[in-house]
């Protein structure tokens, strides 16, 4: 797997090349300031600073067209000029105060084929789909349970476990099932990524 990080030269980005290096062994990571259109278009997995992403919209569209897997590293929650970027529904949209684990995970989870939101960008992604999406539902009944779907409505508004206990009139542990079945059926990781993939299928809203 190819690796191509793109964030101008610091101790954090020394320290992913390391980590990359230590955690994906025989992986070929690409550490640069900028794009090189030549090297890039080789990468598995393009790891962008959000600002340079900014400045490389038209070039990131490109690429997710022709199916290379996009993961923006942010280091700003408060980065709202970043929308135009969330709205590419790119494949991973990471905070950097992540665990090694977690980050290992999410590019594995990635390289799967499947998308990772860090639970600390969820708010502003779900505030995305939220200005940019017709707030009419249409969720496909066959993929959950009529009671999954209720506890899935739920997440999308915010509802805790315990919220959606008292909601729905069952016990925690029969809400952390019903949870854990959800995520299992969607193919996601956490309940943030359950919420921002039913917003953006339009299966459910806000």
């Amino acid at each position: 797997m190819n690796f191509y990080f793109i964030k101008k030269p610091s101790l954090l980005r020394d320290g992913i090349q390391e980590l990359l290096k230590r955690r994906f062994n025989g992986s070929h990571i690409i550490c640069c300031n900028q794009f090189n259109h030549e090297e890039i278009n080789e990468a598995s997995i393009i790891l962008i600073d959000v600002n340079e992403a900014l400045t490389k919209l038209a070039d990131l569209e490109r690429l997710h067209n022709e199916g290379i897997k996009i993961v923006l590293w942010i280091e700003e929650l408060a980065s709202q000029e970043a929308k135009p970027l969330f709205k590419l529904g790119l494949e991973g949209y990471l905070y950097y105060d992540i665990d090694e684990d977690t980050l290992v995970q999410a590019l594995k989870f990635i390289q799967e084929g499947k998308r990772y939101v860090s639970p600390f960008l969820g708010g502003m992604l779900i505030d995305v789909y939220r200005e940019t999406h017709v707030k009419k539902p249409n969720p496909p009944l066959d993929l959950l349970s009529r009671r999954e779907w209720e506890v899935l409505q739920l997440l999308v508004k915010g509802y805790n476990n315990v919220q959606i206990a008292d909601e729905l009139f069952l016990s925690d542990k029969t809400v952390k099932n019903y949870v854990s079945s959800i995520l299992h059926k969607l193919h996601v990781p956490d309940r943030t990524n359950a919420v921002i993939k039913a917003l953006k299928k339009q299966w459910l809203y806000l």
